[in-house]
């Protein structure tokens, strides 16, 4: 049984949560007018997924995105006509699709996310390094919590979900 101030402690952190993902979907909306004004604020995740993860089949990226493939059929659209991702044929199954980034996508995208890894370095002036290692720790944290509530509270979603596993802060530095 919870006591009564972890309940209200886990609450405070669920609002603090919610005024990050507003923070984080505006974010979003400044990245992809950078990139190009044409593109949706959610095609930036698409095009950082196709970073990440290499080329992918448009199903691997919607079961990653949580979003359905008529969504991802339309923002794959959209940045395949500005010159940022290209469709070639599977060579494991002819019948299938793989969508890659093009030099053009991966240098916008590489550049809006080297203004934010600058914007962020100047925002966390004030913070002592120990904090950023610190926050940084505990969301990786969280983000592996995330992965085994998942994986022991809804099999169907832990099995077909790409999304990262939480990284060792010790060894991936890098900014995003």
């Amino acid at each position: 049984m919870e006591s009564f101030d972890r309940r209200a402690k886990v609450h405070e952190l669920e609002q603090e949560f919610n005024r990050l993902f507003v923070r984080r979907r505006f974010n979003a909306l400044q990245l992809a007018r950078q990139i190009d004004s044409e593109i949706e604020p959610a095609s930036y995740s698409v095009l950082a997924t196709l970073q990440q993860m290499g080329p992918q089949r448009m199903t691997a990226i919607a079961r990653h995105l949580g979003i359905g493939k008529p969504t991802l059929s339309r923002q794959l659209s959209t940045l395949e006509n500005r010159g940022f991702i290209e469709k070639a044929t599977d060579p494991d199954d002819g019948r299938a699709q793989m969508v890659s980034l093009t030099e053009e996508g991966r240098a916008r995208l590489e550049s809006a996310q080297g203004d934010r890894a600058e914007r962020y370095l100047q925002m966390l002036t004030p913070w002592q390094e120990q904090e950023i290692e610190t926050l940084s720790r505990l969301l990786a944290k969280l983000n592996q919590s995330y992965t085994e509530f998942d994986a022991e509270h809804d099999p169907a979603l832990a099995q077909g979900s790409t999304v990262p596993a939480a990284v060792n802060v010790a060894e991936d530095k890098r900014v995003s």
